[in-house]
């Protein structure tokens, strides 16, 4: 998953974009941040803004807590963005400024205590975080046992059970973040938590909550963070054809409904990753032969997901239903500018790929009697 990388991927994004939708005002606006911090008195507490246009962290102010645990902080800022309170003793509270006066209270040694008033992005990220952090340290003790067992040559059933622990817990903390994200309606909150996303999801799958959530509320940094992303996810890409053999890369595309769905979601299956499109008269021509191998062998391990290069809907949907195709449908509708295009290195459909239940890549290509052939040396 590359958690480093994408850690540091996410603190370049944070750097580049602002919240040209949010809360604006070109001659700044005051706000001010109050509240008590326990077991922290008498510390030097710092406010500090997430910058954007690629600088680092800026320091705004400082100030010595309390005896009683009290501080103040008073800041102009331009527009709406990400704040946070922090000093050299493991204090680090993240707030969004969306009103002028803000209570934050917090205990240094029990982050499940941290309370806000008056700003609602704010205590939508304290839940967040709360409910967060409980699901990665769960995960995080199983990767450590597991790590540590693996190391020791421990018994082969405890590492099983095990790694059974890690993907139940990991599809955990994924399924929630993928939650908040689409039913959050803060912008900056769901930035934030794409960023989380990008600790331990696909960067196609974040890709794709993040499109999905630009489309949903328009706003300015989730535009900018889906296209830095894209840019990305596609300078990963493979520079060559894809070749049997090889873990087939990852799909993450709405559905009809506009779910998000993977192929990683269909892994314990084989697979055949379909590339089509309604415009496309090979694709429908050779629709038939698919659907006959569908039907032949849904109930043997065996299902399809298709892809489609449309850009228009309603003809996607019309195809589906005049072609019979009967199993799961995503697009991100951009045609030949689809992210799955670059992944799979595509350059004409109709185009498929089969993959055995661990995703590798057993065959490519396979159309009319080689389709068949294929499938049934495979799902006896």
């Amino acid at each position: 998953m590359q958690l480093v990388r994408t850690f540091l991927s996410l603190i370049a994004l944070i750097a580049l974009v602002s919240f040209n939708s949010c809360k604006s005002n070109s001659n700044g606006s005051s706000y001010m941040v109050t509240g008590i911090i326990k077991h922290a008195e008498n510390q030097k507490l710092l406010l500090q803004e997430v910058p954007y246009g690629g600088k680092p962290i800026i320091t705004l102010d400082s100030v010595t807590i309390g005896k009683d645990g009290k501080y103040k902080f008073e800041f102009i800022a331009k527009q709406e963005g990400i704040y946070k309170l922090s000093n050299q003793n493991n204090v680090e509270i993240i707030f969004i400024n969306d009103a002028d006066n803000i209570q934050i209270n917090a205990d240094t040694e029990n982050y499940l205590s941290y309370t806000s008033k008056g700003s609602e992005s704010t205590t939508e990220i304290f839940n967040l975080l709360k409910e967060y952090r409980k699901k990665d340290s769960s995960l995080f003790a199983t990767l450590y046992s597991l790590d540590v067992l693996q190391k020791q040559n421990g018994k082969d059933s405890t590492i099983f059970w095990l790694q059974k622990q890690k993907i139940a817990k990991l599809k955990d903390l994924n399924d929630y973040v993928e939650n908040q994200v689409t039913t959050s309606n803060h912008p900056a909150v769901i930035y934030y938590t794409l960023g989380l996303g990008l600790r331990s999801m696909e960067g196609a799958k974040v890709l794709a909550l993040a499109k999905a959530a630009a489309e949903k509320t328009k706003a300015d940094p989730l535009v900018l963070f889906a296209n830095i992303l894209s840019r990305q996810v596609q300078a990963n890409a493979p520079n060559t054809a894809i070749a049997v053999g090889q873990m087939a890369p990852e799909i993450a595309l709405q559905d009809a409904s506009g779910k998000i769905q993977t192929l990683s979601s269909l892994k314990g299956k084989y697979v055949l990753v379909d590339f089509w499109a309604s415009w496309c008269g090979p694709c429908r021509a050779e629709n038939p032969n698919v659907v006959n191998a569908y039907e032949k062998y849904k109930n043997k391990n065996f299902t399809i997901l298709g892809v489609s290069l449309d850009d228009n809907k309603a003809n996607w949907m019309e195809a589906i239903k005049a072609d019979k195709l009967n199993w799961l449908q995503i697009s991100d509708l951009k045609k030949w500018e689809s992210v799955a295009v670059n992944a799979y290195q595509i350059d004409g459909i109709p185009f498929n790929v089969l993959l055995d239940p661990e995703g590798k890549i057993v065959a490519t290509d396979l159309r009319g009697d080689a389709l068949q052939n294929t499938l049934s040396t495979l799902l006896k």
